[in-house]
């Protein structure tokens, strides 16, 4: 019969072999995935970079974190579409379980952000339920009320802006969010409109949004910007 002392050490040397090997199968997975998005972005013209560590800190308000931490952008895709510099990534970080403090939970957005001809107020509009009521994006911010009921009991809106909000939520794109073709989440300021959405990044859903931006972009009046094209890099 084996010891309790042989059995315990046995156990532990399988624990560590199993975890060993779901890394590897991990990273390999990660690999794999990598080099799938890598091709696909030189078929449809994307340029592709695994990750990109100085994007952490590129962005704030939600769903970024303001502190330090342990988040990452990866599988970073920049193009210009329809004559815009769009860019999407996969932003992830983990954080203390709600429930479970020995335990931790990992959050994963997929973010699209497009360049902005010239810096603009803040302007952000959520689904009213998607998540509790937050805090405003940013000191100062208020929120704007549209006057359309239908619009004013579904979205949420918060600006920092006087003129800015009628402008880009006019009757006819306030009709358009209405009617789910919008990036609902969708943030401006200063010189980006950023959108994002929960899970991983996926190449159809990704075009899809990075396209329903630039429709947004689309629907402001010409004579709003003034300057020269932005830049992503």
């Amino acid at each position: 019969m084996e010891s309790p002392t042989v059995l315990v050490l046995v156990i532990v040397a399988l624990t560590v072999v199993g975890v060993g090997a779901m890394a590897v199968a991990g990273t390999a997975a990660e690999r794999h995935r990598s080099r799938a998005l890598a091709a696909w972005a030189r078929c449809r013209g994307w340029r592709y970079d695994r990750e990109r560590p100085e994007l952490v800190d590129r962005f704030d308000g939600v769903p970024f974190l303001e502190r330090r931490s342990n988040a990452r952008t990866r599988h970073v895709l920049c193009a210009e579409r329809r004559g815009r510099r769009v860019m999407a990534y996969e932003y992830g970080y983990t954080a203390p379980h709600p429930q479970h403090h020995n335990r931790t939970v990992t959050h994963v957005y997929t973010v699209v952000a497009a360049a902005l001809p010239e810096a603009v107020p803040l302007l952000q509009v959520e689904e009213v339920g998607a998540s509790p009521a937050p805090p405003l994006p940013v000191a100062g911010a208020h929120p704007w009320i549209s006057g359309q009921a239908g619009f004013d009991k579904r979205f949420r809106v918060a600006t920092d802006g006087d003129a800015f909000p009628g402008t880009v939520l006019g009757q006819d794109t306030r009709a358009w969010l209405l009617s789910r073709q919008g990036p609902v989440p969708f943030r401006f300021g200063g010189r980006y409109l950023l959108s994002w959405e929960r899970g991983r990044l996926d190449t159809e859903r990704v075009q899809a949004r990075a396209d329903a931006v630039i429709d947004l972009l689309e629907r402001i009046p010409a004579g709003v910007w003034e300057g020269t094209q932005g830049s992503l890099g």
